[in-house]
């Protein structure tokens, strides 16, 4: 494992070190301005910031980050206004059940009581500002160092998403010590997938998603 780690580290900081100033900045904001997002519906719909987040984490499957937010966006207005039942007529982009998680969150449930997946669980609470790396197809695929397509990604057992965790976190305390920064593994992840998706259209295979 440590041949593994120490290898996936590489091909962490391989693709951080690639990025241009925009794709840093943009990666470094990416889950404080997902925090905004959500805040500025609660703040207009008067429910809680982790409601709100809970709501757009359980949306964010196979979803594109922008209907991602429209999504949550119109449930979390619909809700607001009128009824759970109001709400359950939304139609969302996204599988029934990740709406039913949504309904659960809207009605009361605490998010992750409701929220499946060690990745939508780490969605969640990365955008909250707490610890924790969201490990999708593409984090997956920069940790491995090869092109995977996110219909490919194999299901992750919770060892290998702590390794993969792990790796980010190892790649963020190198580039700390290297550039005198304070990036958070989530950071790192979010700059790589930033500079991921560009390499990708060079190549001809970009992916949409989060």
């Amino acid at each position: 494992m440590t041949n593994t780690l120490s290898l996936s580290h590489g091909h962490i900081l391989a693709v951080f070190f690639n990025a241009n100033p925009a794709e840093t900045l943009k990666g470094a904001r990416w889950y404080a301005d997902a925090l905004q997002f959500c805040a500025s519906v609660a703040q207009s719909t008067g429910l809680s910031v982790n409601t709100v987040a809970g709501v757009t984490a359980a949306l964010s499957p196979n979803n594109r980050w922008p209907r991602n937010q429209a999504d949550a966006e119109r449930l979390c207005r619909v809700f607001s206004a009128g009824t759970i039942g109001d709400a359950e007529a939304v139609k969302v982009s996204t599988v029934n059940g990740n709406k039913e998680k949504a309904l659960q969150i809207l009605a009361g449930a605490r998010p992750l009581d409701v929220l499946g997946g060690l990745k939508v669980r780490a969605f969640y609470n990365c955008i909250l500002g707490d610890a924790g790396v969201c490990v999708d197809g593409h984090a997956y695929a920069i940790w491995l160092g090869s092109y995977v397509p996110t219909t490919k990604t194999p299901k992750l057992s919770p060892k290998l998403y702590a390794s993969i965790s792990a790796a980010y976190g190892q790649a963020a305390q190198t580039i700390n010590s290297v550039m005198g920064t304070d990036y958070s593994a989530a950071q790192v992840q979010a700059i790589t997938w930033t500079v991921w998706q560009r390499i990708r259209r060079e190549v001809g295979t970009v992916e949409t998603g989060k």
